[in-house]
C-alpha cells in the first residue's frame, strides 16, 4: 500500500487517493467506502469531512486509517470494519459471523408495519442481527416481538441490538425456527429473511459476501428453498386467523414460493418488488 507522498496529507488528498486505490482493488463503491472509513478513523461524520476538507492530517490520524483501508482492499465488508450497519435509520451492531442487513430488506419491515393491528405480537425468523424484528418493535411502541436465530454469534448480536434499540419489547431465542420458541403462542405476524441463495449461485456473488459472511445465513439446499419451505409449512399454526405473513425471497423463486404459500392455505398472496424492480418479498394472510 504505497502512495505518492504529498508535502501535507489533507482530508481532500487522502480521500482522493483512497478512492482511486480502492477502485484499483476492485471495490464497488470506493468513494463511499473511503468516506466511511476515514470518518470512522477520525471519529467524525462524513459531513464533517467536507467541512474540514483542507485540514492537514497528523501522523496518528493517518496511522489509524491505513489498516482500515487495507482491510477493505482485502474485500472485508465495511460493516464488519466499522462494527455497525445502518438499517431503517438505526445503527445495528454486526461483526464476523453475523449476516449484514441489506437495504432491500427494509421493504419487508414497511410491509409488516402497514398491516399490523394495535398491540400486535410478531415473530421474526432467521433474525440475524435482529434488523427486521427489532426495527418493527422500535417503530411501534405497542408491539412485542420474538426473534429466532440459529447462530449463537448472531443471536448475541441480536440481543445487543434489542437492548439498545427496543429494550423490553424484543426477545431473542437461539435455535432452529419454531422449535426454538419456549411455548406454543399465537402471533399477528410472522416475518422472515431466511437463507435462500442456491449453492450453485455462489460464484456470482461478490467476495465480500462469499468470503466473509456466514454461509448458513446465505445458502439453502433444494435450489434455495429448503428453509423458506419449512417456514411456510409451519407459520400457519403460529398465526392468528387473518395474521400477516411475509418473507424475503430470491426473485427467481417467486412463483415457487407463491405456490408453497397457497398450498399451505395462505390467502391474498402477492409478490412485492424492491426498488430495483425485483420480486423480492412475498406476503399473504392466514385464512380465517
Amino acid at each position: 500500500m504505497s502512495a505518492p507522498q504529498p508535502q501535507i496529507w489533507t482530508v481532500r488528498a487522502l480521500l482522493g487517493w483512497a478512492r482511486d486505490w480502492l477502485a484499483r482493488q476492485g471495490v464497488d463503491s470506493p468513494r463511499l467506502d473511503s468516506e466511511l472509513l476515514l470518518a470512522h478513523a477520525l471519529g467524525c461524520s462524513r459531513t464533517k469531512l467536507y467541512v474540514d476538507f483542507d485540514k492537514p492530517l497528523g501522523p496518528e490520524e493517518l496511522a489509524r486509517v491505513k489498516p482500515l483501508l487495507r482491510r477493505r482492499a482485502a474485500r472485508e465488508p465495511v460493516a464488519y470494519i466499522l462494527g455497525v450497519r445502518e438499517f431503517y435509520g438505526r445503527p445495528f451492531r454486526v461483526r464476523p459471523g453475523v449476516f449484514i442487513p441489506r437495504p432491500e430488506t427494509e421493504l419487508l419491515v414497511q410491509l409488516a408495519l402497514e398491516e399490523l393491528p394495535p398491540r400486535a405480537r410478531v415473530l421474526d425468523l432467521c433474525a440475524g442481527s435482529g434488523a427486521v424484528g427489532i426495527t418493527i418493535a422500535a417503530e411501534r411502541q405497542d408491539v412485542q416481538v420474538d426473534l429466532v436465530e440459529l447462530s449463537a454469534e448472531a443471536a448475541r448480536a441480536a440481543r445487543e441490538n434489542a437492548e439498545a434499540l427496543a429494550p423490553g419489547r424484543a426477545r431473542v431465542f437461539e435455535g432452529d425456527l419454531f422449535a426454538a420458541l419456549p411455548a406454543r403462542a399465537r402471533y399477528q405476524a410472522v416475518v422472515a429473511n431466511p437463507p435462500y441463495v442456491p449453492a450453485h449461485d455462489a460464484p456470482r456473488l461478490a467476495p465480500e459476501i462469499v468470503e466473509h459472511e456466514p454461509r448458513q445465513a446465505l445458502f439453502a439446499a433444494d435450489g434455495g428453498l429448503a428453509v423458506v419451505s419449512r417456514i411456510v409449512a409451519g407459520a400457519g399454526s403460529w398465526l392468528e386467523p387473518d395474521g400477516f405473513f411475509g418473507t424475503e425471497i430470491d426473485p427467481p423463486q417467486a412463483a415457487a414460493v407463491r405456490e408453497l404459500c397457497e398450498a399451505a392455505g395462505f390467502e391474498h398472496v402477492r409478490v412485492a418488488k424492491d426498488l430495483a424492480g425485483l420480486e423480492r418479498h412475498l406476503v399473504g394472510r392466514k385464512g380465517s
